[in-house]
């Protein structure tokens, strides 16, 4: 029990942490997703074919795997960042 309370404040800042990177997520989500469900259903065709695309295969690759590919991945490309960032 003793372990269970001194863990405490690092359990507390974990939370916290994912509080923030589950909001921004949401966020940028929102954003982003009426943006392409707009473009999808008024954009002229080409930028439709686009977006259906980009949906299609986002959709289509396990998410673990996207998660892998950006935080392993872009730094063998030299394009660091920082873990908040690649996990939204």
């Amino acid at each position: 029990m003793d372990v269970a309370i001194q863990a405490l404040p690092f359990l507390m800042k974990g939370l916290a942490i994912t509080l923030q990177v589950s909001a921004l997520v949401v966020l940028v989500s929102l954003v982003l997703g009426v943006a392409l469900g707009v473009l999808l259903v008024y954009g002229p065709v080409p930028l439709q074919w686009l977006v259906r695309g980009y949906s299609d295969i986002i959709r289509g690759i396990p998410i673990l795997v996207l998660i892998f590919a950006i935080y392993y991945g872009l730094p063998a490309l030299k394009i660091n960042l920082s873990s908040i960032v690649a996990a939204v």
